[in-house]
């Protein structure tokens, strides 16, 4: 029971600094990662459906861009996996976290595949000022998962639990840009447009694809929480005692109060 409260106070704090810190500087290397594992699927799915990756860039201002040196590749994945690889990888850092699985192995995946792309090859796109912005956060987030996982596994647990929770709720913040900022330059309108053209019924496409990306991300984070009251680490049950037959094979052994109470506490049965 301890377990379970403490997890869904850690939940509730995480939501709670989401919707009352959002714009806090402090927040600002959290996102900025958050930002850049949302680069690294579209760059993933660039290189999977054959197209050839060119650079990816962040800017301090937390937007960022993957750009493809040819017109090879499946744009409508490519478009799309931004937002599917940010719901992937948040609910991969969180359920690790709540559920104290595979923890390591998760820090190690994330960590070595942030510093990859962070330092893959690139063609000069980006400015010098944004490749060491990417630099930097893909260098010390990743060095900082990895490192942890294996020195600081307690602070290594809560770093996964914050970027996981971060990371899963990321199109949320995207539909904040739809309201807030310019709806056809996000992912969801530039798939839009993909798909439409200048139509005026891509800008409702463009709205109806946020949704349902935010409406999915709400659901796996819901399900997350539904993991760690459902999760409970629990320790094996020893197997009864049975006290004649463990006499018998003890006929030497005096039987103390002490050791009466222990074996009756590990028996189920009544004496």
């Amino acid at each position: 029971m301890r377990i379970i409260v403490l997890r869904l106070l850690a939940l509730s704090t995480l939501v709670t600094l989401l919707i009352f810190f959002w714009n806090s500087t402090l927040l600002k290397p959290f996102k900025l990662f958050v930002v850049f594992l949302h680069e690294i699927s579209h760059a993933a799915a660039t290189i999977l459906t054959g197209g050839e990756l060119a650079s990816i860039s962040i800017k301090w201002d937390e937007s960022g861009a993957t750009y493809a040196a040819s017109g090879k590749g499946i744009f409508f994945i490519i478009a799309i996996a931004g937002y599917i690889g940010s719901i992937i990888w948040g609910s991969m850092m969180l359920r690790a976290s709540l559920t104290g699985r595979w923890v390591r192995t998760v820090s190690l995946v994330v960590g070595l595949t942030v510093i990859f792309f962070g330092f893959f090859p690139e063609r000069e796109i980006s400015s010098l000022s944004e490749r060491l912005l990417k630099y930097i956060i893909s260098g010390v987030w990743g060095l900082t998962l990895i490192f942890t996982a294996f020195v600081f596994p307690r602070i290594n647990h809560i770093i996964l639990f914050f970027l996981g929770g971060l990371t899963s709720l990321y199109s949320l913040y995207d539909l904040d840009d739809f309201i807030h900022g310019d709806l056809m330059k996000t992912d969801a309108g530039i798939l839009a447009r993909y798909l439409l053209g200048d139509s005026r019924m891509a800008i409702a496409l463009a709205w109806c694809i946020a949704i349902f990306i935010s409406a999915i991300a709400i659901y796996i984070f819901f399900r997350q929480i539904k993991t760690a009251i459902a999760h409970q680490e629990t320790e094996p049950t020893p197997e009864p005692v049975n006290l004649v037959e463990w006499q018998a094979q003890n006929p030497d052994v005096e039987i103390t109060a002490e050791m009466l109470d222990w074996l009756k506490s590990q028996s189920g049965k009544k004496l």
